[in-house]
């Protein structure tokens, strides 16, 4: 009797239904208090949605330039999944799709363009977390895949004669950032500094004149950011600032040929490299530790010009960015 009365008297680390699984790791009610981490046993889905709808662009100076009779929509839906593989891990997981519309009265044209984007998955290792107030340090790993479309139809005839929008750069990307944050009582600071490596790759959208043919060698700048972020938090709002620097080197082109150091053979796109500065700001509702709803606006402050348009990711037009979502997790 005393061996089942042990038995029972033991804890059971499970849950039943949507109840809390009792292996997880605390999670804070609201987002000032919140690592940089989900922690583990936390599994979070965020449906999100971005707007652009730009009427300009800048000039190799970095000066705004206004389009006459020209207007580009560009528009994400989003799903991103998180992880908490441990207490100071987690796994993530960014699946983009775009619709996208450029409407030009002075040509008479009107085309649109709906697709997959450029999935991207990465890994976080906190180096240092601290509760109370909370400091959380981290290393972001990222991996950005190709698998987008990257098909810009036929250049035969002029611009008229497009009627598709390539989604991907058609190359890989790989990523390495330090991220930290800092509360201070219902204040909290959050940054990052980062470098972007992008590998060159065959894209459809480059064309080999001479050849007649689609498909080039395609390596953009790769990318120095910096990103900072104060916050605010008021009951269960969170309010934020966000200030993102981008710093990207010169591009190059090439063909196909060459042998196996393909690097080696591609020429560089004079004018191709620059830097960007946008500014915005937000607002997070905390309403329970397993939902928040998200708003925020982000606006261009310094660009270069179109070198790689449409793709937003390498060369954005000129125009504010609205988004929203949702988190659900458990």
């Amino acid at each position: 009797m005393w061996l089942l009365s042990a038995l029972v008297a033991l804890p059971h680390a499970e849950a039943a239904g949507f109840q809390a699984k009792t292996m997880r790791a605390p999670l804070s009610a609201v987002e000032v208090e919140r690592p940089l981490v989900i922690g583990k046993g936390w599994l979070e889905a965020s449906f999100g949605y971005d707007q652009k709808l730009a009427d300009g662009s800048w000039s190799p100076e970095g000066e705004a330039v206004a389009w006459r009779s020209a207007r580009w929509l560009y528009t994400t839906e989003r799903i991103d999944i998180r992880f908490g593989l441990s207490r100071s891990s987690e796994f993530y997981w960014h699946i983009p799709f775009h619709y996208v519309q450029l409407h030009n009265d002075a040509l008479g044209t009107d085309t649109t363009g709906l697709g997959i984007g450029e999935p991207r998955f990465g890994w976080k290792l906190e180096l240092f977390n601290r509760a109370i107030p909370t400091t959380s340090i981290v290393l972001d790993f990222e991996y950005k895949m190709p698998t987008g479309q990257e098909t810009a139809g036929t250049y035969v005839g002029g611009p008229t004669t497009v009627s598709v929008f390539p989604m991907s750069s058609g190359q890989a990307d790989l990523s390495a950032f330090v991220r930290g944050k800092q509360q201070i009582g219902p204040f909290a600071i959050v940054g990052g500094m980062g470098y972007v490596q992008r590998f060159s790759g065959v894209s459809q959208f480059v064309v080999e004149v001479d050849q007649y043919q689609f498909g080039g060698r395609f390596k953009p700048g790769s990318e120095v950011r910096g990103e900072l972020s104060p916050m605010l938090q008021l009951g269960p709002i969170a309010l934020h600032g966000d200030v993102v620097y981008r710093r990207w080197f010169e591009g190059a082109l090439g063909t196909t040929a060459g042998g196996g150091f393909w690097d080696e053979n591609l020429d560089l796109i004079e004018g191709s490299d620059g830097w960007s500065v946008d500014a915005g700001g937000g607002v997070i509702v905390n309403a329970t530790r397993g939902v928040d709803f998200l708003a925020s606006a982000s606006v261009p402050i310094r660009g270069e010009d179109l070198t790689y348009f449409p793709l937003e990711s390498l060369s954005p037009t000129r125009g504010v960015t609205f988004s929203g979502s949702v988190e659900l997790r458990y």
